[in-house]
């Protein structure tokens, strides 16, 4: 009997660029891109002194890792994101997630300008990131994954908010 090579196996490894990004991670890159800190990030959404606090930590338990929101507002009056490619995070598996830059978070189909002017491409000389990350030099973002090795209040999972 011949053996026949499966085509998952002729396929190969699959592409590092494809990996997933998780929704915490989305919201903190694109907000770093933007040079906002969490206070400055949430400035736009308080009115009122006493809400500040309350905004502020929205904005860190958006950014917690394991926390996927189930309805999230829009936040572009402090930085660019996208609610569509957030939920696509939030919802779907990880093969079907939407190619975004591991420095920014940038999505081929959210315009943005590189440093000459020109819009957005993935980078030349690493496909992993965004031209306007390539030509600042901003570093490929770390993931951060679910804990499940420790013992946290939610078991490690990850819990919709």
């Amino acid at each position: 009997m011949r053996s026949v090579p499966s085509l998952l196996s002729m396929i190969g490894d699959p592409d590092p660029v494809w990996a997933a990004v998780m929704p915490w991670d989305y919201i903190r890159m694109r907000r770093e891109a933007a040079g906002l800190s969490i206070a400055q990030a949430a400035r736009p959404f308080w009115h009122h002194g006493e809400h500040q606090a309350d905004v502020e930590r929205n904005f860190r338990r958006i950014e917690t890792v394991g926390i996927r929101m189930k309805r999230l507002w829009s936040m572009t009056r402090a930085f660019p994101l996208s609610l569509t490619v957030y939920r696509q995070l939030c919802d779907t598996p990880a093969d079907r997630h939407p190619r975004l830059c591991r420095a920014c978070g940038w999505d081929e189909w959210t315009p943005q300008l590189d440093v000459e002017g020109f819009d957005c491409t993935w980078a030349q000389a690493d496909p992993r990131i965004c031209s306007l990350c390539a030509q600042t030099g901003r570093r490929v973002f770390t993931p951060r994954l679910p804990d499940h090795s420790t013992q946290t209040p939610h078991r490690g999972h990850q819990i919709a908010a």
